[in-house]
């Protein structure tokens, strides 16, 4: 009954179970406390005997308790259960199936050596592992298991600022090769990870709070940008995307995918019916993303259409710097128009349209041009 099972599950002071998860190279186990827990065949008698005999003054039943201790903890089974060999991903043509690698994991330590470590007096115990990477990986297997590019998409920028086209090299290098399952989600930040100095980022332009500062990592939402539109135009499923506050000027208006660690992200879906690969390159000043895959039956003519529905006029804001020349005057900042914008999915099928899928109503704020005067 529901009613038992959420009563045992709030009870206070009740029992903590063993638990142990994966973290990197290490099993972390987690000792459970005795504490409170609920008879629940004594419950169930207690609650079927009041509705039998039902009496309306009667209105609270006491629920039977006692105290229990958690399972000793059997390391024997949680080695059965998290131990596997690697093995290489291959494929086969007829029928087409792609077949994803696997990662080997083995404690790295003897079965009596964890079973001493359990022996402490600590509530959490770690074990290290041995994780095994097969010869070849998913994205290795190479070009022929993914025969037809379904959908390219590139974008240019200027190779002066070198901190920004270190930030592009980066993230175009961590998403390339990426190969996704049907029904598999992509995630940009979990993909290109945090962008920090350690990590080889570096600090470039990026707008925060209404302002162009430098930001380390300044530059990645151009690759998430031209990765958005190609995954449009391999008509795979948006999960999540958001707008940039301002336009960007590199995609038309409403395509953009702006993404922030730990603030916006960009998911999409390999809502096909066989696997994709991600092939990004970045050569000079260009950035192209390209999709691989293999052709269904039905294959449409993708369109992305960008709808411009309200201009929002740029402002000019005068600042006082008294550290410049009598009636002189410097602009320390470029501003641009703000809009209100919408994006479509077109699909055709022989030239006629299927479908017209509205993608997003997004707003861009204006940025103001600043001027400095004395």
């Amino acid at each position: 009954m529901k009613i038992i099972n959420e009563t045992a599950e709030n009870i206070p002071n009740k029992i903590v179970n063993n638990s142990y998860i994966i973290d990197g190279n290490a099993l972390v186990i987690t000792k459970g406390k005795s504490g409170y827990a609920v008879n629940t065949e004594e419950l169930e008698k207690l609650i079927l005997n009041d509705l039998t005999n039902f009496k309306i003054e009667k209105e609270e039943i006491n629920i039977p308790i006692f105290i229990k201790e958690p399972d000793k903890i059997d390391i024997e089974k949680i080695h059965t259960e998290i131990y596997k060999e690697a093995k290489d991903a291959y494929y086969t043509k007829d029928p087409f199936t792609i077949y994803p690698h696997s990662i080997g994991m083995d404690f790295n330590i003897s079965l009596e050596e964890a079973k001493s470590l359990l022996n402490n007096n600590e509530d959490i115990v770690k074990i290290p592992l041995k994780i095994t990477t097969p010869n070849i990986t998913t994205n290795k297997i190479g070009t022929e298991a993914f025969p037809d590019l379904l959908a390219t998409y590139s974008t240019t920028f200027s190779t002066s600022n070198t901190n920004r086209t270190t930030n592009i090299k980066l993230s175009s290098n961590k998403i390339n090769g990426v190969v996704l399952m049907p029904g598999e989600e992509f995630s940009y930040n979990k993909v290109v990870g945090q962008r920090t100095a350690r990590a080889g980022f570096k600090a470039a332009a990026a707008y925060v709070s209404g302002k162009v500062v430098n930001e380390i990592g300044g530059g990645i939402c151009q690759v998430s940008s031209t990765l958005y539109n190609t995954a449009l135009r391999a008509n795979l499923e948006i999960v999540k995307r958001s707008n940039h506050r301002f336009s960007t000027g590199y995609v038309p208006l409403s395509t953009d995918a702006t993404v922030s660690w730990g603030g916006p992200e960009f998911i999409f879906k390999n809502s096909r019916k066989y696997p994709i690969k991600i092939v990004s390159t970045v050569t000079g000043g260009k950035i192209k993303v390209d999709i691989y895959g293999c052709k269904e039956e039905v294959e449409y003519d993708v369109t992305i259409q960008s709808v411009t529905l309200q201009t929002i006029p740029m402002k000019t804001e005068y600042r006082t710097n008294t550290s410049l020349p009598a009636g002189a005057r410097k602009t320390v900042q470029k501003g641009h128009p703000g809009y209100k914008s919408r994006a479509y999915r077109i699909l055709k099928l022989n030239g006629k349209v299927i479908s017209k899928q509205l993608l997003s109503t997004d707003t861009y704020a204006q940025l103001p041009t600043i001027i400095e005067k004395n």
